[in-house]
């Protein structure tokens, strides 16, 4: 809901709208290092949420792809927008302490319902229909069969490929050339899996070392671990500089 935004709340999403802008500055111009600072993005858009609230975090949103279409092009805000919702979604199931297995289902399912849609509209825009993709794709696998089948006979595995595992090829082949549509977004699914997982578990852990209260993941003994490894590399990378300051000054 529309309201009157704080001066306080103002000056923090601004400044944490800049600190993205670098960020996606940085992510289009450097030639590597760019997955780094995206995953940054969704950190900065969490913190925000869980500072001041979704609404400042959408106000924070807008400004930070108002200026990077200003600066860099509008075609540079689909990628920010994208990390933007990414990391708002975050910063609100955390700030609500939802459960891991629900939070990651929610976030993997809409963020490949976003990108199914957003292949549909670019496939629009580019009069480059789908279909034809599918019947590329289609013509690849009747390539690619008959040579597996050459060499699986060279090998000696010739029978068992043509009783045993060709018929199962065939027929995943055939679901899935008739329900391509179905089949590309369990496609998209599968393939947000790990890069949401890795996401939220480099947010959450972050988002925990600044001192904000959520949920850990992962929990248990393995989120032990993970406090004792942190713990071990803040103590080396302290001493190490005692160590140089006391060198220096001797």
């Amino acid at each position: 809901m529309f309201r009157k935004l704080k001066a306080i709340e103002i000056a923090e999403g601004a400044l944490l709208a800049d600190i993205v802008v670098i960020f996606q500055l940085l992510i289009i111009y450097l030639p590597v290092g760019g997955g780094f600072f995206r995953t940054l993005n969704f950190i900065v858009f969490a913190i925000l949420v869980l500072r001041r609230g979704l609404y400042v975090g959408s106000m924070g949103l807008c400004v930070a792809m108002f200026l990077i279409g200003v600066v860099a092009g509008p075609q540079y805000t689909i990628l920010l927008l994208l990390e933007g919702l990414g990391g708002l979604f975050l910063g609100v199931t955390m700030r609500h302490r939802w459960r891991h297995i629900p939070l990651l289902f929610v976030g993997i399912t809409a963020g490949a319902l976003t990108l199914f849609v957003l292949l549909w509209l670019l496939s629009l825009v580019s009069s480059l229909p789908m279909n034809d993709f599918v019947v590329q794709l289609r013509q690849v696998y009747q390539a690619v069969m008959p040579v597996i089948g050459q060499v699986a006979a060279k090998i000696g595995l010739g029978v068992w490929w043509r009783q045993s595992l060709y018929p199962a090829v065939a027929w995943v082949a055939a679901l899935l050339f008739t329900y391509w549509v179905a089949a590309l977004y369990l496609a998209i699914w599968l393939i947000l899996c790990p890069f949401v997982t890795l996401v939220y578990t480099v947010t959450n852990f972050f988002v925990r070392v600044f001192g904000y209260d959520v949920r850990p993941f992962p929990d248990g003994k393995i989120n032990w671990l993970l406090w004792r490894i942190q713990r071990r590399v803040v103590r080396i990378a302290v001493r190490r500089r005692m160590l140089r300051k006391s060198g220096a000054r001797a």
